[in-house]
């Protein structure tokens, strides 16, 4: 009578000792996948192993117990128990590779099960300790190593994962996880460059070879490679002089032999060529910096902030309807918040740093009127603007922050731009697409004239003109987030949101740099003449910051919208002298009988204003003196006061030149 294997205390019998006893084959395949039955341990040519107590149908039990006796009925109890580890698996699923790439799935849940299999071995080698310790009988190392391969590969055919040959290649693996944890489980040699065709220094030498500043095609970069590789060409690096060995670059075969030059074909370089890291790193050296920035180079994401005159982006752009000699070109400051346009510069010829100052200067023209505040910030690129100089940037804005686009998408004044053309203008008809626009609409509608493409040409003034009838519509309606500003326009956001932090606008600095220039003189203590107009000073004390006996000065200014000069700021070389009025501001009509209120107000100011003047030099005289010898000097002051003081009258009356007539006086001297 054949007797049962007791695996951990469990009776068990084998596939074939389950047929020697009568029952078929297919009867334990039946059984087994209907549950009437437990597989402790399987196995190849009938040594899978059966639970015998986990039998559950009658017929099977007698066959089984006429061959081989009564089933035990001791507990069934076993040391190694297979427990999925979760540990595990968050381990390998934040696993990543040198090149940064996570494990697949198929890996992860590889690399978890055989980490849990070793566990179970770990933790039920250490209970079967436990128990020979409280025993005389010795646990030896043959017998460890055996059980050890046996629950491996139960456990590994169970959950389908690879089983170990034989028990030295185990225990090796085992006792590498013992001391290095999850990461054992994982192969040396995965993800490095010996299962490669193509070797990182050869796919380094191809990228080479496409970012030349021929701009190679694909079949050129294979042909240079191949030509290189079989010795033909000769490859350097222009930087260190370094000459590159072909030898250096050639296949060596796994099975053995001689290396031999990597024959690829196109496809395999092309496939390379364009590997997304590739493609980005070369771009720039085939397109340039630009077309890099802007296709390949991640973007900044931005929000727009709450208030206005925070940020002014400044832009140029070329108007889209023609006139005989081209196109006529625009400097515009826009706020960024609300999209305000302030009065942009045009010119028909190519913008130049001047047209750009002038751009200033209508902006700060409409903050001063507005009685705005500073720009916080302004956003610019280096085209024109570099050419102001860091020196022109520190002064004019020496508590404004600049901020340089590196590329066209990154300028608000590009959005506003589109804006402006595509809404109000294109509305109005005043603006024309390219005709090689995507979309339908935004494309122009290219003529033909004795086989050349022509366009309707217009007059510049006429270009001018509708393009800031536009922007007045423009700023005029409605914002376009009218949830958040419902019912209002640019302008009217514009104006209600300004950012309270700003600086204060001071014109008398700020017009050094961005106003027009002129060398003038004050004259009579009064006024100096600019523009062909008087400007009166506004403050007397400002003619002590004069150099002595030097009145000549260079008076600073900005037209207003209607061509007049209200203000003007005179420096004598670097030294601010005072502020300037015109004197049409306070002029009166002499004739008495055609007078206003508006003339008498303002011929009341000329006399307070000249009331000032005498207050000043007044105060400035000094004493009035007189000069005779000491010994004189010494009779006066022995006399008695009275009669010095009537001397001192009498002298006086005779010399008192604020009353004396000096014509007069110079008849009566004849």
């Amino acid at each position: 009578m054949e007797t049962y294997q007791i695996i951990d205390g469990t009776p068990a019998l084998t596939v074939n000792q389950w047929i020697e006893s009568g029952l078929t084959y297919n009867q334990f395949r039946v059984d087994s996948r209907s549950g009437y039955l437990e597989i402790l341990k399987r196995g190849l040519n009938g040594q899978t192993v059966i639970d015998a107590r986990s039998i559950k149908r009658p017929d099977r039990r007698c066959r089984i117990e006429s061959l081989m006796g009564k089933i035990a009925e001791a507990p069934r109890k076993s040391c190694y128990k297979m427990e999925i580890d979760p540990k595990a698996r968050a381990f390998y699923v934040q696993y990543r590779k040198a090149d940064g790439e996570p494990l697949a799935s198929e890996k992860i849940n590889e690399y978890t099960i055989r980490a849990s299999i070793f566990n179970a071995l770990r933790n039920g080698l250490n209970r079967q300790l436990t128990a020979y310790a409280s025993t005389t009988h010795k646990f030896k190392m043959s017998e460890q190593r055996k059980i050890l391969l046996e629950r491996h590969t139960e456990f590994a055919i169970e959950y389908k994962v690879p089983v170990f040959s034989n028990e030295r290649s185990l225990e090796r693996a085992f006792k590498e996880y013992l001391k290095e944890g999850y990461k054992a489980i994982i192969h040396r040699n995965f993800c490095n460059d010996h299962t490669r065709v193509v070797s990182a220094s050869a796919e380094k030498l191809l990228v080479s070879i496409w970012r030349m500043n021929g701009k190679p095609f694909k079949t050129r970069v294979h042909e240079l490679y191949l030509e290189f590789v079989s010795g033909n060409k000769e490859i350097y690096d222009k930087e260190t002089g370094e000459v590159f060995r072909p030898e250096d670059f050639q296949y060596i075969p796994k099975e053995g032999g001689e290396p031999r030059a990597l024959e690829i074909s196109i496809a395999t370089v092309w496939n390379y060529l364009k590997d997304h890291v590739n493609d980005a790193a070369t771009y720039s050296y085939r397109n340039g910096q630009f077309e890099h920035r802007v296709n390949k180079r991640p973007f900044h994401h931005r929000c727009i902030g709450s208030y206005s005159l925070s940020k002014i982006t400044m832009d140029d752009a070329d108007l889209s309807r023609m006139w005989k000699g081209g196109r006529v070109h625009r400097y515009c400051a826009v706020d960024v918040k609300s999209g305000y346009w302030f009065t942009p510069v045009y010119s028909t010829d190519s913008l130049d740093t001047e047209d750009v100052i002038q751009c200033f200067r209508n902006m700060f023209c409409e903050l001063i009127q507005l009685g705005l505040p500073m720009p916080g910030e302004i956003e610019r690129e280096h085209h024109l603007m570099d050419d102001l100089g860091k020196d022109w940037w520190e002064n004019v804005f020496p508590f404004t922050k600049q901020r340089i686009c590196s590329s066209s998408i990154e300028k608000r004044a590009e959005h506003h731009i589109k804006s402006l053309k595509f809404g109000v203008a294109k509305k109005n008809d005043h603006t024309r697409g390219r005709f090689f626009a995507k979309g339908e609409e935004y494309r122009s509608i290219r003529y033909k004239k004795k086989g050349d493409f022509i366009e309707k040409e217009y007059d510049p003034q006429t270009i001018i003109e509708d393009d800031l009838r536009d922007i007045e519509e423009h700023n005029n309606s409605l914002h376009p987030l009218q949830k958040t500003y419902r019912g209002k326009t640019r302008k009217q956001v514009f104006l209600e949101n300004i950012n309270p932090n700003l600086p204060k606008l001071e014109p008398w600095y700020l017009y050094k740099y961005i106003g027009n220039e002129t060398e003038t003189s004050i004259r009579n203590n009064d006024y100096c003449a600019v523009n062909y107009n008087k400007f009166l000073l506004e403050n007397f004390e400002s003619l002590k910051r004069l150099n002595p006996g030097n009145t000549e000065v260079k008076a600073y200014w900005i037209p207003l919208k209607d061509g007049s000069v209200d203000k003007v700021y005179l420096y004598q070389d670097d030294t601010y002298i005072g502020e300037a009025f015109n004197s049409k501001q306070i002029e009166y009509n002499e004739f008495a009988y055609e007078r206003t209120e508006e003339d008498e107000a303002n011929m009341l100011r000329q006399n307070k204003r000249a009331a000032k003047f005498d207050k000043m030099t007044k105060d400035h005289r000094g004493y009035r003196i007189g000069i005779m010898d000491s010994e004189v000097s010494a009779e006066i002051i022995s006399m008695p006061p009275e009669i010095v003081e009537a001397a001192q009258s009498e002298e006086i009356d005779k010399y008192d030149y604020e009353t004396m007539d000096f014509s007069q006086l110079a008849v009566n001297q004849l």
